[in-house]
């Protein structure tokens, strides 16, 4: 007679050095894991799948990115009322509309230009239409976003010099974009394959959705999590393990310099056989 058995096999794998992480990119994004037993699963094990149960994620990918998207090309007066060029460095992190605001205005301060009584430009929401609203406080500011360093893209603009309007506030063309990532991807190479996504397989073990503030972190509990057949796994040992983390379009994210873990489940049915004949 002839049973099988289910049997698993638990990792937490963290990208954090400390807890034994290797060759981590310069981004966070990726790590390898380096196993002194190995891991083996049974020559004979029959339906061998990978879950990922649980994982970690800070919500700190960087929307502006130091030599990106950082700059800020502004005409206005400064404090003498002298019209000048103000360059504005914003620093890297995640910024909603309001940090992004308060950073310019920050900037411009810093820079000797004309804050009283009001900043050279304000940037407001346009709840109705998901688009940013700038408003030119004096005639004589401008804002150039022909320049590839801008953050034009975020908030929505064309890669134009805009000018005061009579219609002040001037409404940008497009909806903002300071959501660059949808959702988190977790890929390894304890599979081929991995969840299809469309019509592709990059390898992705697991799906982690983004249900926090910014600067908080994720912990991801999915209560139906996905099994991704892997029977190349079978009779093989694997003493290095590769992990690594990318946004929705497949791109390799910048974790700003945080750690991130994944507690990973292999799973198999062992196959048993008792009474056999002499």
């Amino acid at each position: 007679m002839s049973f099988t058995v289910p049997e698993e096999i638990s990792m937490i794998v963290s990208s954090d050095p400390n807890n034994g992480a290797s060759n981590r990119s310069s981004d966070g994004s990726y790590f390898e894991v380096q196993l002194q037993d190995g891991l083996k699963v049974p020559k004979d094990a029959l339906n061998v799948n990978i879950s990922v149960e649980e994982s970690t994620i800070w919500w700190s990918v960087p929307n502006i990115i130091t030599g990106q998207n950082d700059k800020m090309y502004i005409t206005g007066p400064d404090t003498l009322d002298v019209v000048q060029n103000f360059v504005l460095t914003i620093p890297q992190g995640l910024y909603d509309l309001a940090g992004i605001n308060e950073a310019i205005a920050r900037e411009l301060e810093a820079g000797g230009a004309k804050i009283d009584p009001e900043p050279l430009i304000t940037l407001s929401p346009d709840e109705a239409t998901q688009k940013v609203q700038i408003r030119f406080n004096y005639a004589t500011v401008s804002i150039d976003f022909t320049q590839d360093d801008t953050p034009r893209d975020i908030l929505g603009f064309d890669a134009q010099v805009y000018t005061p309007i009579p219609d002040n506030p001037l409404l940008a063309p497009n909806v903002a974009a300071f959501n660059t990532v949808n959702y988190f991807l977790i890929h390894s190479d304890l599979t081929n394959k991995g969840i299809r996504f469309n019509n592709n397989y990059n390898q992705t073990i697991g799906q982690v959705l983004i249900d926090v503030a910014p600067g908080s972190q994720i912990v991801s509990k999915p209560f139906n999590p996905a099994r991704i057949n892997a029977p190349e796994l079978a009779g093989a040992t694997r003493t290095n393990l590769r992990f690594w983390l990318t946004d929705d379009e497949d791109r390799r994210v910048d974790t700003n310099s945080e750690y991130w873990t994944a507690r990973i489940v292999i799973h198999y049915l062992k196959p048993y056989v008792i009474g056999e004949g002499k």
